[in-house]
C-alpha cells in the first residue's frame, strides 16, 4: 500500500505540481486540499496521511493556525509536516520549526528537493532503539564509535569488553 500525502495549499496550481510531481515517483498516493480548514475536516473524518504538506499563507485557515491545531492534537500530533512559502525569511522557518514542522520549502520549490524532503520524511533510515537493534547492527555502531547505546550509568571498559566479546562471536 502507498503511502499517504496531504498536499494543502490555496493556490490550484501549487496543488496540481505538488501532485505531479509526488504521483511521478509511483511510491505515493496525493490527497490535496485548498486550505488549513478543509484539510483539518478531512482529518477529522478518520483520515491518518503519512505526511503532510502544508501552505502557510492561506485564507480560512493559515498553515501556521493549521500547524499548531496538528502539534497540539493527541492524535495527529506525530505526523510529519513540511511547510511551504513563498517568503524565504529566516524568522519564519524558525517559527515554524519551533511549532514542530519538520522541513520548509521556499516556493518556488526544486522538485528533486521536494521528493528529497518527502522521501527523508518518510523513509528516514534513523537508527532504531537498540532493543530493536540486531547484534551485526550494534556492532556496526560500536565500530564507528557510538556507545550512547548502552544504558547509564555504565562502567565503559566492561562495556567495551562485553561488545569485544560479541564481535569475535559472531567472526566480522
Amino acid at each position: 500500500m502507498k503511502k499517504q500525502i496531504l498536499a494543502i495549499d490555496d493556490e490550484q496550481t501549487i496543488r496540481m505540481i505538488l501532485e505531479a510531481t509526488i504521483k511521478k515517483t509511483n511510491r505515493y498516493e496525493v490527497i490535496s486540499k485548498a486550505d488549513g480548514a478543509d484539510a483539518y475536516q478531512w482529518l477529522m473524518k478518520g483520515n491518518f496521511p503519512d505526511l503532510i504538506i502544508c501552505d502557510i499563507m492561506m485564507e480560512k485557515m493559515s498553515g501556521m493556525e493549521f500547524l499548531e491545531i496538528i502539534r497540539n492534537s493527541g492524535f495527529f500530533g506525530d505526523i510529519p509536516i513540511i511547510m511551504l512559502s513563498g517568503e524565504n525569511e529566516s524568522k519564519l522557518r524558525i517559527q515554524c520549526y519551533q511549532k514542530g514542522a519538520q522541513d520548509f520549502l521556499v516556493k518556488p520549490f526544486n522538485p528533486d528537493e521536494l521528493i528529497a524532503l518527502v522521501d527523508k520524511n518518510l523513509n528516514s533510515p534513523i537508527r532504531p532503539p537498540v532493543e530493536q537493534m540486531a547484534a551485526s547492527e550494534r556492532i556496526k555502531f560500536y565500530r564507528l564509535g557510538a556507545l550512547d547505546f548502552i544504558q547509564h550509568p555504565f562502567d565503559e571498559k566492561e562495556a567495551e569488553e562485553k561488545i569485544k566479546n560479541k564481535i569475535t562471536e559472531y567472526k566480522l
